[in-house]
């Protein structure tokens, strides 16, 4: 109780969470690329976004991606516990390498804030252990209360906005889809191996 009103004091509005389970906190559940534009314009975020579901389509690795409540983009690639958080961090490093190899004119991996030069950050580095992500549903501290929203890659058009989904909204959407593809991101193992196998080839074909 006493921790409870220690947050409330603070002020805390969001959630935020591990990537793995109170069984077995050193498998996590997902590997999260975090799309981050900073003061990068938003339709480079969802360039990058769309490049990266197609490496995933190319290596077969199923993704999911929601609205981070801020300003970018959170892809969730499910990863059934078969994975530590040191080997979950090369897995999306990977990734990051080959989204950034493919648009260097609006995207990198320098973590370094005044040498990104205005371009999405794609952050790999979410995946070390001990490190949060603002959850699922969430709302976020900002002006109009939006909300991380699971999204459709459909819906990753010039449509698109975090502050799309807020407080007032979220629940009605939710309530209209009738699914909600975050127990996916759980419950789902993939067969990693294939997925390493031909991400290594697409990488020696960079």
């Amino acid at each position: 109780v006493e921790s409870l009103v220690y947050l409330v004091n603070l002020g805390t509005i969001p959630l935020h969470m591990w990537m793995s389970r109170i069984d077995d906190l050193t498998k996590p559940d997902w590997c999260l690329i975090d799309l981050d534009p900073k003061d990068a314009p938003f339709e480079h975020v969802i360039t990058l976004a769309k490049t990266m579901r197609k490496l995933c389509e190319q290596v077969e690795m199923p993704a999911y991606v929601k609205t981070t409540g801020k300003s970018g983009l959170h892809i969730m690639l499910p990863l059934g516990r078969q994975m530590t958080y040191q080997q979950c961090l090369q897995f999306a490093m990977l990734f990051a390498r080959l989204v950034t190899d493919r648009h260097p004119g609006i995207a990198t991996t320098q973590r370094t804030i005044s040498k990104r030069e205005g371009k999405v950050y794609v952050d790999a580095f979410q995946n070390r252990a001990g490190q949060l992500m603002g959850a699922p549903y969430s709302v976020r501290p900002s002006p109009g209360a939006p909300v991380s929203m699971p999204i459709e890659w459909d819906e990753v058009n010039a449509k698109l906005h975090n502050s799309n989904w807020t407080i007032v909204n979220a629940l009605k959407r939710m309530q209209k889809r009738g699914h909600d593809p975050v127990v996916q991101v759980v419950e789902m193992k993939p067969k990693l191996m294939g997925v390493l196998e031909r991400l290594n080839k697409l990488i020696g074909e960079d």
